[in-house]
């Protein structure tokens, strides 16, 4: 796939897990936290495994492959999830948005650890770039006074290190020949011991099952779940985990411009300041992988 298409599917990527975060804010006014968290992981993962059943493959990833799935459901199910779910209860939406997307440097930290990729110029640039334009686009509700105390920090920081790790795993593993169900059964996994939590920690709360909750339930089960993750794992077979995961400060600019659509909300200079860095540092993440290549001749130099 040429370095366009994949930034197509990034952006496709970005444009779902920006809606997500305004449907788990939409949706916790029918369900309960960690019981809406394993909901949706669990239904994400049976579709997954109902589509492998239905285009005839094995449903059991290889044995080997078993304790890798138990961690990607520890991390990027039971952790993320669970905390993702349980921000919004603890914290204002700008301190969400800016540790919730530190995700992509703990990516490239751990890739250089684990992965062997190269901190690069253009990625410590494009990390700088991200991580202030986040911060600016937050501005506004970080410095809301109504802003909570340190579990409201805690929540979004490990929601993003669930995925970073999550992201590395699935970097080392080499699945795309059964990535389908090493994806569900990690969700299912993981989504099972959150629902458990919830039976005990929620015992008292119940779920509304209204039409606009059903139809939020479906779009994070399905599109933000199951269609999102395989598509990420898939990308990620490829790529510099790295260099990937950077593109993904799309999503507060995202979040911002459907704000604006949808709610009429207005962008200040320092929102529109936070969007033109961001832009910038993916710029940097993308502009050597699209430098043609020079054409060489056997025997001719280049």
């Amino acid at each position: 796939m040429t370095p366009r298409g994949r930034l197509g599917l990034v952006f496709c990527l970005a444009l779902v897990y920006a809606a997500c975060y305004s449907a788990i804010k939409a949706g916790l006014a029918y369900a309960p936290p960690l019981r809406f968290a394993g909901m949706r992981a669990v239904l994400g993962g049976a579709a997954l495994l109902g589509l492998v059943a239905l285009r005839r493959k094995p449903v059991l990833p290889p044995r080997r492959l078993w304790p890798a799935i138990a961690a990607l459901a520890v991390t990027g199910t039971f952790l993320s999830f669970g905390a993702m779910f349980l921000a919004p209860g603890h914290t204002g939406a700008g301190i969400a948005s800016v540790l919730g997307n530190t995700g992509p440097l703990l990516v490239v930290m751990l890739a250089a650890i684990f992965l062997g990729e190269r901190v690069t110029p253009a990625k410590a640039g494009a990390l700088l770039f991200g991580l202030a334009g986040v911060s600016l686009i937050a501005y506004p509700a970080i410095t809301d006074p109504t802003r909570r105390g340190a579990l409201g920090a805690i929540l979004p920081l490990l929601a993003a290190a669930g995925t970073a790790i999550q992201s590395v795993i699935v970097k080392r593993l080499h699945i795309r020949e059964v990535l389908l169900p090493v994806t569900a059964w990690q969700f299912v996994l993981g989504g099972v011991p959150l629902l458990v939590v919830s039976a005990v920690l929620e015992r008292g709360a119940a779920v509304t099952w209204s039409g606009t909750f059903v139809s939020l339930f479906l779009f994070l089960a399905l599109v933000g779940t199951s269609a999102a993750t395989s598509l990420w794992f898939w990308l990620v077979q490829d790529e510099e985990v790295g260099r990937l995961t950077l593109q993904l400060f799309l999503v507060p600019v995202i979040g911002l411009l459907l704000a604006v659509a949808l709610f009429g909300e207005r962008i200040g200079i320092v929102e529109a300041a936070g969007v033109a860095s961001v832009l910038l540092g993916i710029s940097l993440t993308v502009r050597g992988s699209w430098l043609p290549v020079p054409h060489v001749i056997p025997g001719a130099g280049p």
